[in-house]
């Protein structure tokens, strides 16, 4: 069991990702994202999940005519409201409760409120539960996507950014494909002119809600055993507001679809920063029990696959993968995943997508199965 020694430990917010990760962490220069969105009336996705709540501080600060604030969770709104406003009445306009699977009534969100800017943050994010449920997966990182894309084609959106993750990277799990397919969607509605789309792809971030801190913290502080998979798993780890500056950066360079990577430093061995965040919080004699890979995860993340290349894009730490076609018939494989989704036909799911043709690595001549 885990000892602590007497002196209080410094709660997480003291400690800084560059004493975790022995790295410098310094906030991007967002001001030409800020001259993008000043003004102009911007809606986030999954506002009120880690990722998409840093988008909203960070660019509530940059004065939008209007920053239109989304997500299906109440509570999460709320919380929201309270962190920017200091109140929580939940009676701004700004305040959008929906869910992105709903097809019909995003597209009239759309038609009503006439975004400029478009950050989509929604998703579902935890590789093992979307191994044991992959329908649930496909309707929100796939349909959720298209349902969005298509609703800012419509409506005349300037510029639409996909947060994606360094699992749609030569991807071997349901998550990993089905971020994969969102950002083959956002390369395919970026063919039909007009809204500037592009993909954002990144590895962990620590401090968000759920992440491996977060459990950490949690155990720890109650003297549990740390729970890891593998002892030489490495990850890639960046700050919320780093990634998030990196972000608005990058969407400043949006124009075809393109997947652009952030430079998330070295990959990090995962025991490696548990041992680290002990010796900065004092807790000793650390007992960690490891459970080993789960179906689908990987021992060493990927921030590109094998086939992708990448290309300088003339800002620090970000790059762009090179364009490849997008398979004309996504869409048609599209039809009966989201079928199968929708029927809770789980079995059906995973079939699909180890079938697909635009999801299989290239130079592989059968399909990848999904676990």
């Amino acid at each position: 069991m885990t000892e602590v020694d007497g002196a209080a430990k410094p709660p997480l917010g003291e400690i800084t990702a560059d004493q975790l990760l022995r790295r410098s962490c310094a906030r991007p220069n967002t001001d030409a994202a800020a001259a993008l969105v000043h003004g102009r009336r911007v809606l986030v996705t999954g506002a009120g999940g880690s990722i998409g709540r840093e988008l909203a501080r960070q660019l509530d600060a940059m004065a939008p005519a209007v920053l239109y604030l989304l997500d299906h969770d109440e509570s999460a709104l709320h919380s929201l409201q309270l962190d920017l406003t200091g109140n929580g009445l939940l009676n701004s306009d700004r305040l959008i409760l929906a869910d992105i699977r709903d097809r019909g009534p995003v597209r009239e969100l759309f038609r009503q409120l006439r975004p400029h800017v478009v950050f989509h943050a929604a998703a579902l994010k935890h590789l093992p539960l979307l191994e044991r449920f992959p329908c649930e997966g496909v309707k929100t990182n796939v349909l959720g996507t298209q349902n969005l894309v298509d609703a800012a084609v419509e409506s005349g959106v300037d510029r639409f950014i996909l947060i994606s993750t360094d699992k749609a990277a030569a991807p071997t799990s349901v998550l990993g494909y089905t971020k994969r397919l969102a950002e083959l969607l956002i390369a395919e509605s970026a063919e039909q002119g007009g809204t500037r789309f592009a993909s954002v792809r990144f590895g962990n971030v620590l401090g968000t809600r759920g992440s491996l801190l977060d459990a950490l913290r949690w155990q720890t502080e109650r003297g549990l055993p740390v729970t890891l998979t593998h002892p030489y798993a490495t990850r890639f780890f960046m700050t919320v507001a780093e990634a998030v500056g990196l972000v608005l950066q990058a969407g400043t360079l949006a124009n075809a679809g393109e997947t652009y990577v952030l430079d998330m430093g070295e990959p990090v061995r995962i025991v490696d920063l548990v041992k680290r965040y002990a010796e900065l919080t004092g807790v000793r004699n650390i007992h960690i029990v490891y459970g080993g890979l789960r179906p689908g995860e990987k021992l060493h993340e990927e921030l590109t696959a094998a086939a992708e290349e990448l290309s300088p894009t003339g800002l620090a730490r970000i790059a762009m993968v090179a364009s490849t076609d997008v398979d004309s018939r996504l869409r048609a494989y599209l039809t009966p995943l989201f079928a199968a989704a929708l029927n809770a036909d789980g079995a059906r799911v995973r079939r699909l997508l180890g079938d697909m043709p635009c999801l299989r690595p290239s130079g592989i001549s059968e399909p990848t199965a999904v676990t």
